[in-house]
This record gives structure tokens, sequence and C-alpha cells, in this order.
């Protein structure tokens, strides 16, 4: 880090190679900072510095992803949300739309500082500067499906995404085009800041497949799944009965314990899931995903403890991939609800957590629930 602290911080004009990567800001809405992540000199892994798809299946460390993230310099501008315009807006959708790793020309009115934003959602942002000129040095390469959906002014947002998704783009891209403006009828299209993003592309792909799996067969054994990743542990529970899933979180901070949840009941959930925010919505992408793929229904829960040992948060995306990576691994099946929920608590630390579980309390409640045999 101290190598590219130096670095960043005495380079003011650079021709440097995007991941492809783009940030949107949400301070100071609707007039917000808008910018290009690129590192200041040609790489030839670029790529690697903002694929969590890739982090996770080479199980970076937090520190590693801090030091390819420490690489990056943010040169940005100010730019309205609602009209986007001008060349600089048009970079960082040309980046969006790019397939692979970009060539970028950029000109800084001052030296990067040397410093990062860190937040629960997105993964880390350092390195600020204000941008005065940026050009690509080659013409992005772009799928034809991609272009296609981004040309079409006619198509919701919600529907390009669905297809984008379908099409096989990875969930961190898409994340991108959809917050770049680039996606939804000509009048609503809009620049939408990275967190919001991300949320809003888990959430409308993850109701895409929960009305799937609400018209399949349920499952027909209590299954268990674990994994665990970068202080973040993770317990998932499938049930045999009608869709519903809960989120609990635990936190384990200074020696206290917080416990927060939210609960999405059959017919849906209308209102943000404001005590678990993007963590909500990563969860459930990622258990539709197999729910789609095996073609059954089932209520589930999700239990996420985290230890001390995740002493800076790296973005949402580390919770998609470890639980879409858990339903990879063998799992564990139980004749009755109340022996799985003996051995999560086996599992877990905080003893307690099913106390704070609606949906626990919900499946007790029904009696064809008593009993899985």
């Amino acid at each position: 880090m101290k190598f590219w602290k130096q670095t960043v911080e005495n380079v003011k004009d650079f021709t440097g190679t995007s991941p492809p990567s783009i940030f949107v800001g949400k301070a100071f809405y609707p007039k917000v900072y808008v910018g290009i992540l690129a590192p200041p000199t040609h790489e030839e892994s670029a790529f690697i510095l903002d694929s969590p798809e890739i982090w996770y299946k080479r199980r970076f460390s937090i520190e590693r992803i801090i030091t390819q993230r420490g690489k990056l310099i943010y040169s940005r501008f100010r730019s309205d949300i609602k009209n986007p315009s001008g060349k600089l807006v048009d970079v960082i959708q040309e980046l969006a739309m790019a397939r692979k790793q970009t060539d970028v020309e950029i000109e800084l009115k001052k030296n990067p500082q040397f410093r990062f934003q860190f937040d629960p959602w997105t993964s880390p942002i350092g390195n600020p500067a204000p941008v005065e000129r940026a050009t690509l040095t080659e013409n992005p390469s772009i799928e034809r499906r991609v272009d296609y959906l981004i040309s079409d002014i006619d198509i919701k947002a919600q529907n390009a995404v669905i297809a984008l998704y379908k099409y096989g783009l990875p969930v961190s891209r898409i994340q991108k085009i959809f917050s770049s403006g680039l996606l939804g009828v000509q009048i609503q299209r809009k620049l939408v800041p990275t967190k919001w993003g991300i949320t809003a592309t888990d959430d409308i792909i993850g109701k895409f497949l929960r009305d799937r799996i609400e018209t399949y067969p349920q499952i027909n054994e209590v299954m268990l799944f674990r994994n665990e990743y970068i202080g973040n542990h993770y317990q998932i529970l499938l049930i045999p009965d009608v869709y519903q899933y809960e989120l609990i979180e635990i936190w384990h901070v200074a020696q206290k314990i917080f416990i927060d949840s939210d609960f999405e009941p059959q017919w849906g959930k209308k209102e943000y899931a404001s005590k678990t925010a993007g963590a909500f919505y990563a969860g459930r992408l990622a258990v539709m995903e197999y729910l789609e793929k095996i073609k059954r229904q089932a209520s589930v829960l999700i239990i996420r403890e985290i230890g001390s040992s995740y002493f800076a948060p790296v973005g949402i995306w580390q919770m998609r991939e470890t639980v879409r990576d858990a339903l990879n691994k063998p799992v564990e099946k139980f004749g009755s609800l109340e022996s799985a929920l003996k051995r999560i608590t086996e599992n877990l630390q905080a003893k307690e957590w099913v106390m704070n579980s609606k949906l626990v309390r919900n499946l007790k409640q029904q009696k064809k629930i008593t009993d899985f045999k």
C-alpha cells in the first residue's frame, strides 16, 4: 500500500486501464459525484481490481481487497442525477457498457488524495481527485444483446435488468449498467447512486425469481447449508412450506451482541428492509437462484453472524457470493424443524437468536409444521 500511496499521490495526467469500473455517489443528491475508477498505469489484469465474483472465488482477504482497490484512482466530477450530459458522462456510460477492461486517458485538476471510503454496500473507494478530461483510447467491446437493451428506449428498467440477467451477465456488471443511467424508458433514465443501484438490481432479480419459485412444489426435507468468509458466518435453512423469507443479522461489537432482522411474508414485502438493508436483498437473490435451479419452493431463513475479524466492510457482494457458494456445499438434512434449529444454535456464538425470528414463530404456530416426516 505504501508504494501505491506514493504512486497515486504523485500523478495528475495518466493513461490507465479501467477494470472497467465506475462509481456514482449519493452525497449532495441530486447533484452527485460521478467518476471513473482506474489505476494510473496500464494493467494486464486490471479486471481483478473490480470483480467481486473473482475476489470470492480466490478467497481474497480483506487486506488484499483493500490493497487491490487502493490501486484505483477515483477521477470524479459533479453531475445532475436527472440530467446527466457531457463528454465525461459519455465516458462513464461507455465504460459501464464495456465487456472487458479498457484503457482511458485522464487529466486531473489536482493530485489524488490518499484516503478510503468504506460502506457496507459498496466496494472500498479510494484516491479521489477532480477530473478535467477523460477519453477512451479504444472502442469498448459490447455484446450485441447488451447494446440492444441499452438502445431500447421503450423497455422498462426492471425488464431490461431481468433480460441482462437471463443473458448471463454477472450481477456486479448489471449493477454498473443500471447505475450509469443506461436502462429504462428514455424520459425516466437517470444516474443511480451505486449503493442504491446494487440493492435495486438484487431486488429486481430476486423478485423475478421469487415469483417463479412460488409456482413450484415444496421441498420435502428441512435443509441446512453453511459457509463462512472474511468474518461473516452464514447459516441458510430451507423449510418445507410456502415461500416466506427472513434474514437475521448478529453483530459482535466490543463484546456486545446486536441482533436485527427483516421478514418477507408469502405475498411479498412492500416496505424497504430497513434493519438489514442491502444484505436482505443480496441473500434473497442467492437463495432464489438455488430454488429456481432445483425447481422447488421453501420457507427461507438466513442467519448472518458477523465477527470482529470483519474489521472493514468491503461490500454486500460478499454476502451474495458466500450464500451462493454455501448452496453448492454438502447439505445437512433434518427430520424436524426443532432439530435443525438446535443445530443452528450449536453453530452460532449468539444462542438467543431464535427469540428474534418471526419466521420461526410463524412456522411453530402452524400445526402442519410440527413434524416433517
